[in-house]
């Protein structure tokens, strides 16, 4: 055998070894003393409050890994891109971290319509993502991958719980309001399965679907009012619920549905609402930290307002829940390797500040509560905002989709 033939052999071998180093995700291992891994989420338009909420989460548990000696021996630097609520360009930031960043796990965008689009590319590179704002039940089910793990009560579970909560309240006639993209349609076909569900014979009045990141709502109240519903239902949030509040109080809507109305009133939207935040109406929060009760939260919750000036809203906490899963995938793997790191955590138990969290084997959606209450009379002296009463929680397993119903929905 010549020397050149000899040469052609070993670049081969070298190749294919590398190709299956980067394949099984511990390419990104290869940095000598440090991991990174990547964060596309919307740092800008109408859901950055929400982007950037999490961002900030992420990178706190982060620091605080970093401090106990990282993970493996290595420090975790975080690469933090806006999609701008594109799914092109959260696709674009995905494939740009695995192939030139070389990251050893993802944390997912803001919206589902993103995430659906992400989690395709992340499964294709056998890197492990982690969605905890974008919720949509379909990143579980039609699109479900074993590389994709959900730490956020999805599109099934929050109207689910909002509708055990509802149903106390005997209404009857219903209107609902949505954005119209993936979270919003599913939200509201939930929440009906789920009243249906529990036993109410309701009837659907009015629908409407104004566009995600809308500016004038002035159509869409009169039409709401003009049919006399007993109660609303809305998937708006964010940006889009601060609108809709401040236009609403206009017609004295609230007052004129008897703030039989709910919505997703997250504290960035009551900082930002302040004393307009509707007294009475129903709230539903994926992690309010004032309300979940384990040291570990009020461990957290102190320290980011230490370092941030303000307290943590739930897509700051669920952030932090993500970069605890992850790091405890790796240590149970003793690997930064996607594939190892992703059969390490399906099916097993993660310890995190909102108390253990099983990751189901079936689809990987985490076994979290969802919190639903009322908006306090007064704005709470020590936050600044209203928060919720009479706080409502149910064990997750009396709102989630059974193992049998996910199964049915992947892609076989």
């Amino acid at each position: 055998m010549n020397i050149s033939y000899r040469c052609k052999i070993g670049i081969s071998l070298i190749a294919s070894l590398g190709l299956a180093l980067f394949m099984s995700g511990a390419w990104a291992a290869s940095y000598s003393g440090v991991v990174k891994v990547g964060l596309s989420t919307s740092l800008s338009g109408a859901a950055a409050s929400l982007g950037q909420s999490g961002k900030k989460g992420i990178e706190l548990a982060i620091a605080e890994l970093n401090a106990k000696g990282g993970l493996l021996g290595k420090q975790v630097k975080l690469v933090s891109v806006d999609d701008q609520l594109s799914p092109a360009t959260g696709v674009t930031n995905v494939r740009n971290f695995i192939l030139e960043d070389n990251v050893a796990a993802i944390f997912g965008p803001v919206s589902s319509s993103v995430a659906a689009a992400e989690e395709g590319i992340a499964a294709q590179y056998h890197v492990p993502i982690f969605f905890f704002i974008s919720n949509d039940v379909d990143l579980t089910t039609k699109h479900f991958t074993k590389y994709a793990f959900q730490v956020v009560p999805n599109t099934y579970m929050e109207p689910h719980a909002v509708a055990a909560y509802m149903i106390k309240k005997g209404w009857s006639r219903y209107d609902t309001i949505s954005p119209n993209y993936s979270f919003g349609r599913s939200t509201v076909k939930q929440f009906l399965a789920g009243m249906k569900k529990y036993g109410a014979n309701i009837n659907i009045v009015g629908q409407q679907w104004p566009k995600l990141g809308e500016s004038d709502y002035t159509n869409y109240i009169p039409a709401i009012l003009s049919k006399h519903p007993d109660a609303v239902f809305s998937g708006l949030y964010g940006g889009d619920l601060i609108t809709f509040t401040k236009q609403a109080k206009g017609f004295d809507f609230f007052k004129k549905i008897h703030n039989n109305f709910y919505a997703l009133f997250t504290m960035g939207a009551l900082k930002a609402l302040g004393k307009d935040a509707p007294v009475g109406v129903i709230a539903a929060n994926r992690a309010p930290f004032y309300a979940i009760h384990t040291p570990g939260m009020s461990l957290f919750s102190t320290a980011y307002h230490n370092k941030y000036g303000e307290w943590p809203s739930s897509w700051a906490v669920m952030g932090y829940t993500a970069v605890q899963t992850w790091s405890q995938g790796v240590e149970k793997a003793h690997s930064l390797a996607g594939n190892k790191v992703s059969a390490a955590l399906s099916g097993a138990t993660v310890k995190t500040i909102r108390g253990p969290i099983y990751l189901r084997a079936c689809d990987h959606q985490g076994d979290v509560r969802e919190y639903v209450g009322t908006l306090s009379q007064k704005i709470n002296p020590k936050y600044g905002f209203r928060v919720m009463d009479h706080v409502y929680a149910p064990n997750p397993k009396k709102i989630m989709m059974t193992c049998a119903q996910t199964l049915a929905m992947q892609p076989h």
